[in-house]
């Protein structure tokens, strides 16, 4: 046994493993293969003479030593991370990583730079939620599960969905009730999220939804499409009031209903917590004035 230090990549795995449980999953964080994330860990168990993991199980799971060297690896790791933070503001600009659902990206477009203005010098990357990326994001803006709570998430808004076109589109079909809606192009996204059962359900209509004559795979462009008058959309309304008090959308029929799960925001305890918490707070103010201002367009 000698006092050479473990590798930081054999612990950075271990870190990796140990919240996850499951090797597949730990390989997709680190983009690393299954086997490179085995070797790590079998080198780091040689390396301090203690087995770490329990492979005897259908689930992975930690041995005594594991957990208690866990433990012991917490407050050394955040005191590392404050070091790495530290070390990178004093040598470049502060970066802000944000990972939102795509269809909440051209909202946040047309707003970050007022954040920006109110923090100069900062960078921001803009990720989607939901595919495979760093655990150094900062901020995490997802559906309010019950897996986003016990991670520390809080919610940030409910969803309301409601139609949406272009004013050309409006006028060239004549709409009078919302069955009118039934017999008109509908935009949906891949894969569905039978938003459009819900509000014909809320509309009092029981008859079976037509096929989409639109489905997209980028939420962010559903509203797009609507704009470019291709069919009817449905948007979420806190999204909304801008396109609508610019004159780019019209509702074509003033009924909305709540649309579960309600979004929540996460902010990683282990990244640049200042800044998130800033952009936390813009965020809720931001759309409490975006709610505000499709409420009291006629």
């Amino acid at each position: 046994m000698t006092n050479r230090l473990p590798s930081l990549r054999g612990i950075e795995t271990f870190l990796c493993v140990a919240e996850v449980l499951n090797f597949r999953l730990a390989s997709e964080r680190l983009n690393v293969t299954v086997s490179a994330i085995s070797h790590r860990i079998q080198v780091l168990e040689q390396e301090l003479g203690m087995q770490l993991l329990d492979r005897s199980h259908r689930r992975l799971q930690l041995t005594d030593g594991g957990e208690a060297f866990l433990k012991q690896l917490r407050p050394g790791i955040q005191m590392l991370h404050e070091a790495t933070q530290l070390t990178r503001s004093k040598v470049s600009r502060p970066l802000l990583k944000i990972a939102a659902p795509p269809g909440l990206h051209s909202w946040l477009l047309t707003r970050i730079g007022r954040f920006q203005s109110l923090h100069p010098g900062i960078r921001i990357e803009m990720l989607s939620s939901g595919r495979r990326r760093s655990v150094s994001v900062d901020v995490t803006i997802s559906p309010f599960t019950a897996n986003a709570q016990r991670d520390g998430a809080r919610p940030l808004i409910s969803i309301r969905i409601s139609p949406v076109c272009s004013p050309a589109f409006l006028a060239q079909h004549r709409i009078t009730k919302p069955a009118d809606l039934l017999g008109l192009p509908l935009i949906d996204t891949i894969p569905s999220l039978k938003g459009w059962n819900e509000w014909f359900k809320a509309a009092g209509i029981e008859e079976d939804v037509p096929t989409p004559s639109l489905m997209l795979d980028n939420h962010g462009l559903v509203h797009q499409a609507a704009m470019e008058g291709c069919g009817i959309a449905l948007g979420m309304r806190h999204l909304m009031g801008d396109y609508i008090r610019r004159g780019l959308l019209v509702e074509p029929w003033p009924i909305a209903c709540d649309f579960p799960p309600t979004l929540g925001i996460l902010i990683n305890e282990g990244g640049n917590v200042r800044l998130a918490q800033a952009f936390a707070a813009w965020l809720d103010a931001e759309l409490g004035t975006a709610v505000q201002t499709l409420s009291t367009h006629p």
